[in-house]
């Protein structure tokens, strides 16, 4: 039993101050970073927020007169991604003080949860080369010492980045690490996984401005499937963020592959990947609901 289903088990009426509290935290931290690296956009000249925001985490300012210095405008990037991690983190240390931190650390270090859990939670890697041969993306591989060096280790396309400075642990140790253990103890787990999943998609309205309509849907609900998704990646490896880390990562490796593969720059290569996705999250929202009944 959790810490957050002991206390759950404890009290009368379920308290919602948290998990309000938490989310509101996350947008304000978020949305407060967005909005002052677009004065900083529009003081250097940089009219599309969302176009400096990825200089910005490319650390590449080349030909921008920036009014503040590059290092600031990076430290605002990487408060904006971590969001959800830092109002995570402060949601546990208000609600369940050292011990609800050793549980959080314990989910994160929980690597003992069998083989198909690390599969899965690279399952985009797999998507990824299927799109890629799709797109015909093959017969331009440039795989060479250089070329993968950057797409592990560069900020532009980085594996690692993408898994330890960007969205996978900047977000994880709040949405997986405290939303879904604390919401699950007070609800059922599809319900905690829809909350999740409409709210994780609304916190990303920013940069999703300027956008067509059907992309915007197409975004909600792709983030709604990946909730259910990281919902059965979650309770199915007992409570690891591992494998949910590498889902996160690897979907989020797009330049990866365009580095290694030129081809695909510029295309919509990543469509067959999306839409598997979409279908995949759908199944995966069925399999947590059942399972959320069958435990009644």
């Amino acid at each position: 039993m959790t810490i957050y289903q002991q206390q759950a088990a404890g009290s009368e009426r379920p308290s919602t101050w948290p998990i309000v509290s938490f989310f509101v935290l996350a947008y304000a931290i978020a949305w407060g970073a967005f909005a002052i690296l677009g004065v900083i956009a529009r003081q250097s000249g940089v009219e599309s927020t969302q176009a400096f925001m990825a200089l910005a985490e490319s650390y590449q300012f080349e030909g921008v007169n920036l009014s503040v210095a590059p290092w600031l405008v990076y430290l605002l990037t990487r408060l904006a991604d971590f969001a959800f991690s830092i109002a995570g983190v402060v949601m546990i240390a208000v609600t369940a003080g050292q011990a609800g931190l050793r549980e959080l650390w314990q989910r994160l270090t929980r690597w003992r949860i069998g083989w198909r859990w690390y599969a899965l939670g690279l399952l985009p890697l797999g998507l990824y080369l299927v799109a890629t041969a799709v797109a015909n993306g093959f017969s331009s591989a440039e795989i060479n010492m250089s070329t993968i060096g950057t797409a592990l280790f560069s900020l532009q396309a980085g594996f690692f980045v993408s898994l330890f400075l960007r969205g996978a642990l900047g977000e994880e140790l709040g949405l997986r690490g405290f939303a879904l253990p604390y919401l699950q103890a007070r609800m059922s787990t599809f319900r905690a996984s829809l909350i999740i999943g409409v709210l994780w998609g609304a916190w990303h309205l920013p940069v999703l401005i300027g956008r067509d309509v059907l992309s915007v849907v197409a975004f909600s609900l792709l983030s709604i499937g990946l909730a259910m998704l990281f919902t059965w990646l979650f309770n199915g490896s007992g409570g690891s963020l591992i494998p949910v880390l590498l889902f996160h990562a690897s979907q989020n490796w797009e330049e990866g592959f365009e580095t290694l593969f030129p081809s695909l720059v510029g295309t919509e290569w990543e469509l067959v990947s999306t839409l598997s996705l979409l279908v995949i999250g759908l199944v995966a929202g069925v399999v947590v609901w059942r399972n959320g009944r069958n435990k009644k």
